[in-house]
């Protein structure tokens, strides 16, 4: 969901028009971002807390050349989540979770199904059908040699180029 969004589902749920949803939005932001500027700290119960995070300065590589770059002290947003927001989003993946996953079979008359500790050496490895190893085999096998042979030889000194087919 972008801000445009954003401002629909205010208009939406506020039943007012899509202009005021957006003045009411920007409004929301103006005042956590200028309250944090200033070093206050912005509460929403329920929803998390925005502040302010210092950062001392530091020595750090670059990723390119190794070389070390003096990083200068920084004042940074921070967004902690509160606690009703986390449970929130925990009950929708919980939900997901639950509807996807098969639903277990039932108990046969009055005797509780037990576990399985291990499969038997013959479930562990089934054989496949002779028709799909035939199927599988060759194709490897031609991309290999494709690609191995031009580069043996290459190797030696007797580059041929692959045959079209």
């Amino acid at each position: 969901m972008n801000r445009t969004e954003l401002i629909e589902a205010v208009a939406a749920r506020a039943g007012s028009d899509h202009a005021a949803a957006r003045r009411h939005v920007d409004a929301v932001f103006e005042a956590i971002m200028e309250n944090v500027a200033a070093g206050e700290r912005v509460l929403v119960t329920g929803f998390g807390t925005f502040d302010r995070q210092s950062r001392p300065a530091r020595t750090a590589r670059n990723p390119r050349t190794g070389l070390p770059i003096e990083v200068p002290a920084a004042e940074v947003p921070r967004f902690r989540i509160g606690q009703t927001f986390k449970n929130r989003v925990a009950q929708q993946n919980g939900a997901a979770a639950e509807e996807e996953a098969p639903e277990a079979p039932a108990e046969i008359a009055g005797s509780p199904a037990k576990p399985k500790k291990g499969k038997k050496k013959a479930e562990a490895k089934k054989p496949e059908k002779k028709s799909e190893k035939k199927a599988a085999k060759p194709a490897k096998a031609v991309v290999e040699k494709a690609v191995e042979k031009p580069v043996k030889k290459a190797a030696k000194g007797k580059a041929k180029k692959p045959a079209k087919k």
